[in-house]
Protein backbone atom coordinates (compact mmCIF):
# COMPACT_ATOMS: atom_id res chain seq x y z
CA UNK A 1 0.00 0.00 0.00
CA UNK A 2 2.89 2.46 1.18
CA UNK A 3 5.69 0.82 -0.85
CA UNK A 4 5.99 3.48 -3.14
CA UNK A 5 6.76 6.26 -0.07
CA UNK A 6 9.64 3.38 0.78
CA UNK A 7 7.88 1.54 3.51
CA UNK A 8 8.24 -2.31 3.77
CA UNK A 9 5.13 -4.29 3.37
CA UNK A 10 5.80 -5.47 7.19
CA UNK A 11 6.23 -1.79 8.41
CA UNK A 12 3.25 -0.90 6.05
CA UNK A 13 1.64 -3.38 8.34
CA UNK A 14 2.22 -2.89 11.63
CA UNK A 15 1.87 1.46 11.31
CA UNK A 16 -1.66 0.37 9.95
CA UNK A 17 -2.47 -1.64 12.86
CA UNK A 18 -1.01 0.71 15.02
CA UNK A 19 -3.09 3.33 13.59
CA UNK A 20 -6.28 1.76 14.20
CA UNK A 21 -5.72 0.33 17.78
CA UNK A 22 -3.83 2.91 18.90
CA UNK A 23 -0.96 2.50 21.77
CA UNK A 24 0.47 -0.94 21.71
CA UNK A 25 2.95 -2.88 23.98
CA UNK A 26 5.72 -4.53 21.69
CA UNK A 27 4.83 -8.28 22.89
CA UNK A 28 1.40 -8.11 21.32
CA UNK A 29 2.32 -7.47 17.61
CA UNK A 30 3.29 -11.16 16.67
CA UNK A 31 -0.43 -12.40 17.67
CA UNK A 32 -1.50 -8.90 15.91
CA UNK A 33 0.07 -8.95 12.42
CA UNK A 34 1.05 -12.69 12.34
CA UNK A 35 4.75 -11.50 11.78
CA UNK A 36 8.11 -12.87 13.42
CA UNK A 37 9.53 -11.38 16.20
CA UNK A 38 12.65 -10.11 14.20
CA UNK A 39 10.37 -9.40 11.44
CA UNK A 40 8.80 -6.96 13.98
CA UNK A 41 12.05 -5.84 15.36
CA UNK A 42 12.84 -4.77 11.86
CA UNK A 43 10.03 -3.04 11.05
CA UNK A 44 10.11 -0.87 13.77
CA UNK A 45 13.18 0.54 13.62
CA UNK A 46 12.34 1.07 10.38
CA UNK A 47 9.12 2.91 10.93
CA UNK A 48 11.67 5.19 13.70
CA UNK A 49 13.19 6.19 11.33
CA UNK A 50 10.99 7.19 9.16
CA UNK A 51 9.18 9.46 11.73
CA UNK A 52 6.37 7.06 11.80
CA UNK A 53 6.67 5.43 15.21
CA UNK A 54 7.21 6.82 18.64
CA UNK A 55 7.77 4.28 22.23
CA UNK A 56 6.14 5.87 25.43
CA UNK A 57 8.17 6.00 28.75
CA UNK A 58 6.77 3.62 31.61
CA UNK A 59 6.98 0.42 33.37
CA UNK A 60 5.15 -0.71 29.97
CA UNK A 61 6.55 0.79 27.10
CA UNK A 62 4.47 1.09 24.37
CA UNK A 63 5.14 2.19 20.44
CA UNK A 64 2.98 4.87 18.77
CA UNK A 65 1.72 5.75 15.82
CA UNK A 66 2.84 9.25 14.56
CA UNK A 67 -0.75 10.86 13.22
CA UNK A 68 -0.83 9.94 9.42
CA UNK A 69 -2.25 13.19 8.11
CA UNK A 70 1.31 15.10 9.56
CA UNK A 71 4.15 12.21 9.49
CA UNK A 72 2.86 11.07 6.50
CA UNK A 73 2.88 14.38 4.63
CA UNK A 74 6.05 14.68 5.83
CA UNK A 75 7.19 11.33 4.05
CA UNK A 76 5.82 12.14 1.00
CA UNK A 77 7.54 15.60 0.87
CA UNK A 78 10.99 13.77 1.48
CA UNK A 79 10.08 11.06 -1.22
CA UNK A 80 9.18 13.77 -3.71
CA UNK A 81 12.21 15.78 -3.22
CA UNK A 82 14.29 12.59 -3.45
CA UNK A 83 12.43 12.44 -6.78
CA UNK A 84 13.24 15.31 -8.25
CA UNK A 85 16.97 15.04 -7.37
CA UNK A 86 17.45 11.57 -8.92
CA UNK A 87 15.58 13.48 -12.00
CA UNK A 88 17.84 16.26 -11.97
CA UNK A 89 21.12 13.24 -11.64
CA UNK A 90 19.44 11.58 -14.83
CA UNK A 91 19.05 14.97 -16.52
CA UNK A 92 23.19 15.40 -16.05
CA UNK A 93 23.66 11.88 -17.21
CA UNK A 94 21.90 12.20 -20.15
CA UNK A 95 23.54 15.30 -21.30
CA UNK A 96 26.86 13.90 -20.45
CA UNK A 97 25.89 10.78 -22.66
CA UNK A 98 25.00 13.16 -25.27
CA UNK A 99 28.30 15.49 -24.82
CA UNK A 100 30.52 11.88 -25.67
CA UNK A 101 28.07 10.97 -28.80
CA UNK A 102 28.80 13.94 -30.14
CA UNK A 103 32.75 13.63 -29.49
CA UNK A 104 32.52 10.01 -30.90
CA UNK A 105 34.38 9.58 -34.40
CA UNK A 106 31.25 7.88 -35.86
CA UNK A 107 28.44 10.45 -34.34
CA UNK A 108 29.55 12.97 -37.52
CA UNK A 109 25.98 11.84 -38.34
CA UNK A 110 23.95 11.58 -35.24
CA UNK A 111 23.30 8.00 -35.67
CA UNK A 112 23.13 5.97 -32.51
CA UNK A 113 23.66 1.99 -32.94
CA UNK A 114 21.30 -0.27 -30.82
CA UNK A 115 22.30 -3.88 -30.59
CA UNK A 116 19.29 -6.22 -30.92
CA UNK A 117 19.05 -7.38 -27.19
CA UNK A 118 17.74 -3.61 -26.75
CA UNK A 119 16.06 -3.28 -29.46
CA UNK A 120 12.67 -3.69 -28.17
CA UNK A 121 13.16 -1.94 -24.78
CA UNK A 122 14.33 1.21 -27.37
CA UNK A 123 11.19 1.52 -29.15
CA UNK A 124 9.04 0.99 -26.58
CA UNK A 125 11.01 3.99 -24.54
CA UNK A 126 11.05 6.23 -27.72
CA UNK A 127 7.05 5.43 -28.10
CA UNK A 128 6.77 6.48 -24.47
CA UNK A 129 8.08 9.98 -25.16
CA UNK A 130 5.89 10.66 -27.75
CA UNK A 131 3.82 14.13 -26.90
CA UNK A 132 2.52 15.08 -30.51
CA UNK A 133 2.66 11.87 -33.09
CA UNK A 134 3.79 8.67 -34.04
CA UNK A 135 4.56 7.96 -37.75
CA UNK A 136 5.24 3.90 -38.28
CA UNK A 137 5.75 1.55 -41.35
CA UNK A 138 4.63 -1.78 -39.79
CA UNK A 139 5.85 -4.66 -41.75
CA UNK A 140 7.61 -8.15 -40.70
CA UNK A 141 9.56 -10.03 -39.40
CA UNK A 142 8.74 -8.40 -35.66
CA UNK A 143 10.65 -8.34 -32.50
CA UNK A 144 9.38 -8.58 -29.27
CA UNK A 145 8.78 -6.26 -26.06
CA UNK A 146 9.64 -8.21 -22.10
CA UNK A 147 6.35 -9.64 -21.56
CA UNK A 148 4.65 -9.19 -24.99
CA UNK A 149 5.09 -8.98 -28.74
CA UNK A 150 7.11 -5.48 -29.87
CA UNK A 151 6.49 -1.94 -31.20
CA UNK A 152 5.89 -3.43 -34.59
CA UNK A 153 4.56 -6.55 -33.66
CA UNK A 154 1.10 -8.29 -33.39
CA UNK A 155 0.02 -6.43 -30.01
CA UNK A 156 2.00 -3.00 -29.02
CA UNK A 157 0.22 -2.41 -26.06
CA UNK A 158 2.42 1.19 -25.75
CA UNK A 159 0.36 2.69 -28.50
CA UNK A 160 -3.34 1.78 -26.95
CA UNK A 161 -1.48 4.01 -23.81
CA UNK A 162 -0.17 6.67 -26.24
CA UNK A 163 -3.55 6.98 -28.34
CA UNK A 164 -5.64 7.34 -25.39
CA UNK A 165 -3.45 9.43 -23.83
CA UNK A 166 -4.16 12.05 -26.81
CA UNK A 167 -1.28 11.07 -28.68
CA UNK A 168 -1.44 11.01 -32.55
CA UNK A 169 -0.69 7.57 -34.72
CA UNK A 170 -0.41 7.57 -38.64
CA UNK A 171 0.59 3.80 -39.41
CA UNK A 172 1.79 2.16 -43.22
CA UNK A 173 1.12 -0.94 -43.08
CA UNK A 174 2.82 -3.42 -45.60
CA UNK A 175 0.76 -5.76 -46.99
CA UNK A 176 2.18 -8.70 -45.89
CA UNK A 177 1.50 -7.24 -42.36
CA UNK A 178 -1.99 -6.85 -43.18
CA UNK A 179 -2.43 -11.51 -44.30
CA UNK A 180 -0.37 -12.01 -42.04
CA UNK A 181 -2.09 -13.96 -39.29
CA UNK A 182 -4.56 -11.86 -37.35
CA UNK A 183 -3.32 -9.16 -39.76
CA UNK A 184 -6.85 -7.39 -40.31
CA UNK A 185 -8.12 -7.92 -36.53
CA UNK A 186 -4.93 -6.37 -35.03
CA UNK A 187 -5.44 -3.25 -37.77
CA UNK A 188 -8.97 -3.14 -36.30
CA UNK A 189 -7.96 -2.55 -32.82
CA UNK A 190 -5.83 0.46 -33.62
CA UNK A 191 -7.84 1.48 -35.26
CA UNK A 192 -10.52 1.63 -32.83
CA UNK A 193 -8.71 3.36 -30.69
CA UNK A 194 -7.66 6.31 -33.04
CA UNK A 195 -5.39 5.50 -34.96
CA UNK A 196 -5.04 6.14 -38.70
CA UNK A 197 -3.91 3.37 -41.30
CA UNK A 198 -2.91 3.04 -44.63
CA UNK A 199 -1.82 0.05 -46.57
CA UNK A 200 1.24 0.11 -49.40
CA UNK A 201 1.86 -2.99 -51.67
CA UNK A 202 6.06 -3.19 -50.16
CA UNK A 203 7.52 -1.27 -47.71
CA UNK A 204 10.87 -0.65 -47.41
CA UNK A 205 11.80 -1.32 -43.57
CA UNK A 206 10.04 -1.19 -40.63
CA UNK A 207 10.25 2.74 -39.06
CA UNK A 208 9.00 4.66 -35.77
CA UNK A 209 9.50 8.37 -36.15
CA UNK A 210 8.46 10.15 -33.16
CA UNK A 211 7.17 13.87 -32.66
CA UNK A 212 9.46 14.41 -36.09
CA UNK A 213 12.71 14.44 -33.49
CA UNK A 214 13.39 10.97 -33.54
CA UNK A 215 13.28 7.54 -35.76
CA UNK A 216 14.18 3.96 -34.76
CA UNK A 217 14.52 1.69 -37.90
CA UNK A 218 16.83 -1.55 -38.85
CA UNK A 219 20.50 -1.57 -39.06
CA UNK A 220 20.68 -4.14 -41.27
CA UNK A 221 18.20 -6.00 -43.97
CA UNK A 222 18.02 -9.03 -42.29
CA UNK A 223 14.63 -10.15 -42.82
CA UNK A 224 14.71 -13.56 -42.28
CA UNK A 225 15.56 -13.91 -38.83
CA UNK A 226 14.71 -10.56 -37.54
CA UNK A 227 17.77 -9.60 -35.73
CA UNK A 228 20.10 -7.29 -37.40
CA UNK A 229 19.85 -4.38 -34.31
CA UNK A 230 18.94 -0.84 -34.84
CA UNK A 231 19.83 2.73 -35.29
CA UNK A 232 18.21 5.90 -33.78
CA UNK A 233 18.36 8.56 -36.20
CA UNK A 234 18.50 12.07 -34.24
CA UNK A 235 17.40 15.43 -35.89
CA UNK A 236 19.72 15.65 -39.30
CA UNK A 237 19.21 15.96 -43.00
CA UNK A 238 18.54 12.08 -42.45
CA UNK A 239 15.83 12.43 -40.36
CA UNK A 240 14.24 15.28 -42.77
CA UNK A 241 14.33 12.66 -45.40
CA UNK A 242 13.02 9.90 -43.48
CA UNK A 243 9.39 12.09 -42.57
CA UNK A 244 9.65 12.87 -46.14
CA UNK A 245 10.11 9.50 -47.16
CA UNK A 246 6.79 8.20 -45.07
CA UNK A 247 4.68 10.92 -46.15
CA UNK A 248 5.11 9.70 -49.25
CA UNK A 249 3.94 6.58 -48.66
CA UNK A 250 1.31 7.71 -46.93
CA UNK A 251 0.00 10.32 -49.41
CA UNK A 252 -0.87 7.04 -52.11
CA UNK A 253 -1.33 4.72 -49.60
CA UNK A 254 -4.87 3.37 -49.65
CA UNK A 255 -6.54 4.11 -46.38
CA UNK A 256 -7.71 1.26 -43.96
CA UNK A 257 -10.29 2.71 -41.85
CA UNK A 258 -13.15 0.67 -43.93
CA UNK A 259 -11.23 -2.18 -43.77
CA UNK A 260 -10.90 -1.97 -39.57
CA UNK A 261 -14.63 -1.08 -39.40
CA UNK A 262 -13.95 2.69 -38.22
CA UNK A 263 -17.62 4.33 -37.89
CA UNK A 264 -17.87 7.14 -40.45
CA UNK A 265 -14.53 6.45 -42.69
CA UNK A 266 -15.77 5.90 -45.42
CA UNK A 267 -16.19 7.99 -48.41
CA UNK A 268 -19.22 10.33 -49.35
CA UNK A 269 -21.01 8.02 -51.50
CA UNK A 270 -20.02 4.61 -49.45
CA UNK A 271 -23.56 4.66 -48.07
CA UNK A 272 -24.65 2.59 -51.52
CA UNK A 273 -22.92 -0.11 -50.45
CA UNK A 274 -22.91 -2.45 -47.21
CA UNK A 275 -20.11 -2.07 -44.55
CA UNK A 276 -18.84 -5.65 -45.45
CA UNK A 277 -18.48 -4.97 -49.04
CA UNK A 278 -16.57 -1.80 -48.28
CA UNK A 279 -14.43 -4.47 -46.25
CA UNK A 280 -14.00 -6.64 -49.20
CA UNK A 281 -13.46 -3.66 -51.56
CA UNK A 282 -10.65 -2.06 -50.00
CA UNK A 283 -8.51 -5.52 -49.33
CA UNK A 284 -9.25 -6.19 -52.88
CA UNK A 285 -7.79 -2.56 -53.83
CA UNK A 286 -5.11 -3.62 -51.36
CA UNK A 287 -3.32 -6.00 -53.62
CA UNK A 288 -4.05 -8.68 -51.31
CA UNK A 289 -5.09 -12.24 -52.86
CA UNK A 290 -8.44 -14.20 -52.62
CA UNK A 291 -7.38 -16.82 -50.61
CA UNK A 292 -5.72 -14.48 -48.60
CA UNK A 293 -8.80 -11.78 -48.02
CA UNK A 294 -10.69 -15.12 -47.36
CA UNK A 295 -8.49 -16.28 -44.64
CA UNK A 296 -8.40 -13.04 -43.03
CA UNK A 297 -12.80 -12.41 -43.15
CA UNK A 298 -13.04 -15.86 -42.32
CA UNK A 299 -15.11 -16.75 -46.09
CA UNK A 300 -14.10 -19.46 -48.31
CA UNK A 301 -12.70 -18.77 -51.47
CA UNK A 302 -15.32 -19.34 -53.56
CA UNK A 303 -17.36 -16.52 -51.87
CA UNK A 304 -14.74 -14.09 -51.84
CA UNK A 305 -15.16 -14.32 -55.88
CA UNK A 306 -18.43 -14.32 -55.66
CA UNK A 307 -18.58 -11.04 -54.11
CA UNK A 308 -16.11 -9.62 -55.95
CA UNK A 309 -18.15 -10.59 -58.99
CA UNK A 310 -20.79 -8.94 -58.00
CA UNK A 311 -19.61 -5.65 -56.73
CA UNK A 312 -17.86 -5.85 -60.74
CA UNK A 313 -21.18 -6.00 -62.09
CA UNK A 314 -22.62 -3.09 -59.87
CA UNK A 315 -20.06 -1.13 -61.12
CA UNK A 316 -20.23 -2.53 -65.00
CA UNK A 317 -16.59 -3.44 -64.69
CA UNK A 318 -14.96 -6.02 -66.88
CA UNK A 319 -11.75 -5.65 -64.72
CA UNK A 320 -10.78 -5.56 -60.79
CA UNK A 321 -8.86 -2.43 -61.96
CA UNK A 322 -11.69 -0.84 -63.62
CA UNK A 323 -13.76 -1.70 -60.79
CA UNK A 324 -11.09 0.65 -58.51
CA UNK A 325 -11.24 3.26 -60.82
CA UNK A 326 -15.37 3.26 -60.68
CA UNK A 327 -14.84 2.92 -56.80
CA UNK A 328 -12.87 5.70 -56.70
CA UNK A 329 -15.11 7.93 -58.74
CA UNK A 330 -18.34 6.83 -56.84
CA UNK A 331 -16.43 7.85 -53.28
CA UNK A 332 -16.88 3.83 -52.50
CA UNK A 333 -13.69 4.13 -50.51
CA UNK A 334 -11.66 6.62 -49.04
CA UNK A 335 -8.68 7.97 -50.94
CA UNK A 336 -6.54 10.35 -49.78
CA UNK A 337 -7.85 14.09 -50.54
CA UNK A 338 -3.90 15.69 -50.81
CA UNK A 339 -0.28 15.09 -50.88
CA UNK A 340 -0.91 13.82 -46.95
CA UNK A 341 -4.13 14.18 -46.89
CA UNK A 342 -5.01 17.14 -44.71
CA UNK A 343 -0.97 16.55 -42.75
CA UNK A 344 1.03 19.34 -43.28
CA UNK A 345 3.95 16.94 -44.45
CA UNK A 346 7.16 17.74 -42.89
CA UNK A 347 6.07 21.58 -41.63
CA UNK A 348 5.19 20.03 -38.15
CA UNK A 349 3.65 17.68 -35.81
CA UNK A 350 -0.18 16.98 -36.78
CA UNK A 351 -1.80 18.01 -33.74
CA UNK A 352 -2.49 21.74 -32.94
CA UNK A 353 -2.29 21.88 -36.71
Amino acid sequence: MFEALGLTEEETRIYAELVRRGPCRIDRLPALTLLSAERIEAALTGLEKQGLLTHTDGACPRVVASPPDIAGEVLLLRRMQELHTARAAMGRLAAAYRTTARHRETDRVPVEFTPDAAVAQRIDQIQSKAREEVLMFDMPPYVSLVGSPGSLSHSNDRELEQLSAGVSYRTVYDLRALDGPGGLGRIRRYVEAGEEARSAPRLPMKMVIVDRELAILPASDDRHSGHSGSVLVRPSPLLDGLIALFEQFWATGLPLAPVAGSPGASGAGSSELAASDIQLLTLLLSGMTDEGIARQLGLGRRTVLRRARALMDRAGAATRMQLGWYAARRGWIGLPRGPVDGHEGTAGPVRGA
